[in-house]
């Protein structure tokens, strides 16, 4: 589904923190940049990511915080393997 905002759409906020967490990972993203939450849309209804407001609950959770640091771990070594 495509949005006049033109950003990605997901369909329920579980799927889209998820989404999030996976994109927090990828990305190695500062505390203090890139999206930090997800919002229900008033144009499509589906949910979107933002930049902007308060942290999302799932970010702040230890156990999430832990799956994101293995995760790019896991990822700079990846990169790293690619690259020879």
């Amino acid at each position: 589904m495509t949005c006049v905002t033109n950003k990605k759409c997901y369909e329920t906020k579980e799927i889209a923190e998820e989404a999030l967490v996976q994109n927090r990972t990828r990305n190695h993203h500062s505390p203090n940049n890139g999206p930090i939450n997800v919002y229900q849309c008033h144009e499509c209804g589906n949910y979107h990511f933002t930049s902007k407001g308060p942290s999302s609950d799932i970010l702040n959770s230890d156990e999430v915080k832990h799956k994101i640091e293995i995760g790019k771990e896991a990822s700079y070594w990846e990169d790293k393997y690619r690259r020879r």
